[in-house]
């Protein structure tokens, strides 16, 4: 989902700034995304679920590329335990990821969106977010947390111009199927556009691909 999001806002000629904790994993992806239309696309080295280390990406790339005017939070963990052998310690080990490291990333851009009365933020969500699965049951949790974060931040935030949304993933991603990367990567992109084609009391602030 990654690589067909940054290619999907590339093609409209946004500046594109990757992030992983590994860089050579993004390579090709920039690559790519320099040739879909944005020439100077670039990745960046981070652990997300650590806010310093957010902290000190986000002040590269503002020093680099300028103050971030979309983010794309697209991050998960899975641990397969069901909820009654579930311990506090797997929740606290899957929550930095799933939900953590969201805020962290929200709170390095949202000050310059504020301050220019607009902006974009779009997250990753999962269908466990609505409908529990017993075998993913931190999982579960994380993407109900999450969804419930985006709902709110979308009440505080649209008044003032920024769009808070998530996009809701139901079902693994397959290329060629209904779960197509490409296909569900357009939702990115048409949440984003409603901010400029619509009043802020319109805006979806959830995208679900394919109900359950």
């Amino acid at each position: 989902m990654g690589r067909e999001i940054a290619l999907a806002f590339a093609r409209r000629g946004d500046r594109v700034a990757m992030i992983a904790r590994n860089n050579a994993t993004l390579d090709p992806i920039v690559r790519e995304t320099r040739e879909a239309g944005a020439p100077d696309a670039s990745a960046y080295t981070a652990d997300l679920t650590d806010q310093g280390s957010v902290q000190e990406v986000f002040e590269t790339i503002r020093s680099t590329q300028g103050e971030p005017t979309i983010l794309v939070y697209n991050m998960a963990t899975m641990v397969k335990t069901p909820p009654s052998e579930l311990k506090a310690q797997e929740v606290l080990e899957t929550l930095p990821a799933m939900f953590f490291g969201a805020m962290y990333c929200t709170a390095e851009v949202l000050p310059a969106m504020r301050t220019a009365g607009k902006g974009t933020l779009l997250y990753t969500g999962g269908g466990f977010g609505i409908k529990p699965a017993t075998f993913t049951a931190s999982h579960s949790i994380g993407k109900a947390a999450l969804r419930n974060y985006v709902q709110n931040l979308h009440q505080e935030l649209s008044p003032e111009g920024i769009l808070a949304a998530t996009v809701t993933i139901t079902r693994p991603v397959q290329p060629g199927t209904e779960y197509d990367g490409g296909d569900i990567a357009r939702h990115y992109v048409s949440l984003h556009e409603q901010v400029s084609s619509r009043p802020a009391s319109e805006w979806e602030w959830e995208i679900i691909h394919r109900e359950l």
